[in-house]
Order: structure tokens, then C-alpha cells, then sequence
């Protein structure tokens, strides 16, 4: 019962770090997308998209409070990347930029090389450590040159909630899997989400820094 408890608090914690991630930024984006990449925004999509189809999978196999939880948070996220790619399209805050070519051109060869790589070997998008390398290219990369897009030209399309709820939401699934692993050890699931959720919070440290230094730069300017 304690167990369940604090599986559906932090449950709760993600979903409403998700609406409010996405809300801000969908309020923002109405009026400005400085520093967003779009790019960004479209491969974290594509990331969504292919984990809930796994999700879907793994709850038509074996449903669980637990998968249907992980379900209902895929589709929060799709809901609001949605949203927040759609009010861009809209508003004609969006742009596609050469950071967004070179983002595409990185990223798209990154996971065509992870999908070779785990086809060599007979596993597919679902083994652990092709989905961690495939959440590094679908996440870390385009969150890296988000970072060189705001260093670029200035980050008020990032708003400092959706700063801190990143951080929260990342920080919060590395803190589950810690538990996990401290409970179980390790093995190929939890190495290959270790190393995709490390990739993802050291990018968003490096977005993070790059929003603070343009922010004082505006501020001081």
C-alpha cells in the first residue's frame, strides 16, 4: 500500500508538471517563440509518439496500475507538445531555422545509425539500450542545440516554468529508478533508462544555463 501511495504521488507530480510545462509554454508561445527551436519541439514529439505505442504494447501484454498510469503520461505530453506546436503554426512564432536543419541532419543520423546498429544485432526499438540511445538522439541532442539556439538569439520562447518543471519531471523518474535499482540492482532495463534519462537532465542543465546567461545579458542590456 505505501509502495502504491508513492508510485501514484509521483504520478500525480508528473502529470501536473506536464500541464504546466505545457500550458505556460502554450500561453508564451502566443506571443513569442525566441529561442525555441522547432525542431525541438517536432523530434520530442516523435519521442512520444514512439514510446506510447511501446507503452500500449507492453499494457496490452500485461495491464498494470502502473502502465495504465505510464499511458495516460504519454498522452498528457502528446496533448501539450501538440498544443504547443499547433499555437506556433497558428501564430507564425515559429520559424524553421539552419540550427533546426543541423538539429534534423544530427539527430535523424543518429537514430538511423542506433536503428542499424540494434538490427546487426537482432533487437529491436524496444530493448532497453536501443531506447536509451534512441532517447539521446531524440532528446539530448535536439535539447543541446535548443541551448546554442538560445545563446544565439535570447530565450524568452522558454518560459522559467517550464525550466523548472523540466527539471522536476526528469529528476523525479531518475529518482523512481534509483529506488528501483537500489531495491533490484542493475540489469539491461535500468542501465539503458539511467542512460537515457542522465542524457536528457544534462541537456536540460545545459538549456538551463544558456536561458540564465541570456536572460542576465537581457536584464544587464
Amino acid at each position: 500500500m505505501k509502495r502504491q501511495f508513492w508510485t501514484d504521488l509521483l504520478f500525480a507530480v508528473q502529470i501536473l508538471c506536464t500541464l504546466a510545462f505545457g500550458g505556460a509554454q502554450f500561453v508564451r508561445l502566443l506571443a513569442t517563440a525566441q529561442g525555441v527551436s522547432t525542431s525541438w519541439y517536432v523530434f520530442w514529439e516523435a519521442f512520444i509518439l514512439m514510446n506510447f505505442s511501446l507503452a500500449v504494447s507492453a499494457h496490452r501484454t500485461q495491464p498494470s496500475r502502473v502502465t495504465a498510469q505510464t499511458l495516460v503520461s504519454y498522452l498528457c505530453w502528446m496533448v501539450m507538445i501538440t498544443a504547443d506546436i499547433a499555437v506556433m503554426a497558428w501564430k507564425q512564432t515559429g520559424e524553421w531555422s539552419l540550427i533546426d536543419t543541423m538539429t534534423s541532419t544530427i539527430a535523424t543520423l543518429g537514430i538511423v545509425g542506433t536503428l542499424v546498429w540494434a538490427r546487426t544485432r537482432n533487437i529491436g526499438i524496444s530493448d532497453p539500450m536501443a531506447k536509451g540511445w534512441l532517447a539521446l538522439f531524440f532528446k539530448a541532442v535536439p535539447q543541446l542545440m535548443l541551448a546554442w539556439n538560445i545563446a544565439q538569439r535570447g530565450g524568452a520562447g522558454l518560459t522559467l516554468i517550464a525550466i523548472i518543471t523540466g527539471h522536476v519531471t526528469i529528476l523525479t523518474r531518475l529518482g523512481q529508478l534509483y529506488a528501483s535499482i537500489k531495491e533490484a540492482g542493475w540489469d539491461r532495463n535500468r542501465t539503458g533508462s539511467a542512460f537515457s534519462e542522465a542524457g536528457n537532465e544534462v541537456s536540460w542543465v545545459v538549456v538551463t544555463i544558456a536561458w540564465l546567461v541570456a536572460h542576465t545579458r537581457q536584464l544587464g542590456g
